[in-house]
């Protein structure tokens, strides 16, 4: 069991690779010359040592703990399908093998996975050589990798006591960095205890989860998409529900543009909003209307396997066009307002200027939309280029 789910998902990993392949080489490309992350280790560990730093409160401590597990659950959650083993994971329900080595079988599989996240952790173990206090720092690291491992097989396999358990070894962690020297390592033996019930404990079977869960929930969100349904049109309604139907990949881009966001604004902050601060936000809607516009693959997907029925419709080509295009811009616009407002806030932009800066993504959006229709295996290389041009040209106007 455990090693068809590894196969499959090396196949279904290697699979996304070869498809963005390109995007893959142009990422490398760009982050190895300029951040030596094989050379200094504190470089890479950098996300885990911040927290460690003595300058920063409890407050802020438990913020970005709770930030780099919640990293580690989305990056789960957007593998899910391949994780779980794909068209095999109904064969998989099917043996009779107790819940014990299911449980060992995903977090090995989840391991995997998030190797890249584990990536920040060694590298931080290797820079606590060199600072003081070296137990309680290895312990910290531990509590943290067992933690975000605990939180992702809770979100892997929806067990809501495994939560709370997961809660209370968060705050034990953030209580055992702030306390004295001699209390800090015991304090921050706590949370591997609980960390390690919510990896073990599996909790009942889940066909009595199925057979005992409320229908109550059900039927009210039955409820409100039925309402939904009868306010929008038959083609907005068709648009939601295929972003719904890959409700993982659409969380995916959410995330993306969520981080995009989170970046500039931490160094819009460092920068005190000074005269890179619009060049900045020039380059951060051009992120954001790039890894929006990927989700035009899975609408041309969704269009072209129900082509019979999309025939059918009084639509015409340059209209279906239109309405992928504001699918995706809709899909962008929450992300997209947020950097030109905080600027209006700071003042680094007239009121005036910043609905035209939001504005100027949507000629954006529908250039993107041409690689994705007419040139979908180059679609990457072809997006940065529209994207790096974009910037250029608006460049001229804004700056």
């Amino acid at each position: 069991m455990l090693s068809c789910r590894l196969k499959w998902y090396a196949v279904a990993t290697s699979r996304i690779l070869r498809k963005h392949w390109q995007a893959l080489v142009l990422s490398i490309l760009l982050l190895l010359p300029a951040i030596p992350v094989f050379a200094q280790s504190q470089i890479l560990g950098a996300p885990v040592l911040a927290v460690l730093a003595p300058e920063h409160r409890m407050e802020w401590r438990f913020a970005w703990v709770h930030l780099l597990e919640a990293v580690g659950v989305l990056w789960v959650w957007a593998q899910r399908g391949a994780i779980a083993g794909g068209p095999f994971a109904g064969f998989l329900k099917s043996l009779p093998v107790s819940n014990g080595r299911r449980r060992f079988a995903d977090a090995v599989v989840i391991l995997v996975a998030s190797t890249p996240l584990l990536l920040p952790m060694l590298a931080a173990t290797v820079a606590l050589a060199f600072l003081p206090h070296k137990a309680a720092n290895y312990l910290f690291v531990l509590d943290l990798f067992l933690i975000t491992l605990g939180w992702q097989l809770t979100a892997f396999s929806r067990d809501v006591p495994n939560a709370v358990a997961l809660i209370v070894a968060n705050g034990f962690l953030v209580g055992g960095l702030g306390a004295e020297t001699v209390l800090r390592s015991w304090l921050l033996f706590a949370p591997l205890l609980l960390a390690f019930f919510a990896i073990t404990y599996t909790g009942p079977s889940s066909v009595i989860k199925i057979q005992t869960s409320g229908c109550f929930p059900r039927r009210l969100v039955t409820s409100v998409r039925y309402s939904a349904g009868r306010v929008l049109s038959p083609t907005v309604s068709l648009q939601i529900g295929i972003l719904r139907d890959r409700k993982t990949s659409t969380a995916g881009r959410c995330a993306m543009m969520c981080a995009v966001v989170g970046c500039s604004g931490a160094l819009l902050e460092i920068w005190d909003f000074d005269t890179r601060a619009v060049p900045l936000a020039l380059i951060a809607q051009a992120a954001i209307a790039f890894i929006a516009s990927t989700a035009y693959h899975d609408l041309r997907a969704a269009h072209r396997r129900a082509s019979p029925f999309m025939q059918s419709l009084p639509i015409s080509a340059f209209a279906k066009m239109r309405v992928d295009c504001l699918t995706i811009a809709a899909l962008a616009l929450p992300f997209a307002s947020i950097v030109p407002l905080m600027l209006a806030i700071r003042g680094a932009l007239p009121w005036r200027t910043a609905p035209a800066l939001l504005g100027s993504g949507v000629p954006l959006l529908a250039l993107l939309y041409l690689p994705q229709r007419y040139a979908p295996g180059q679609s990457p290389l072809f997006g940065t280029i529209v994207s790096v041009l974009w910037v250029g040209a608006a460049w001229q106007y804004f700056v």
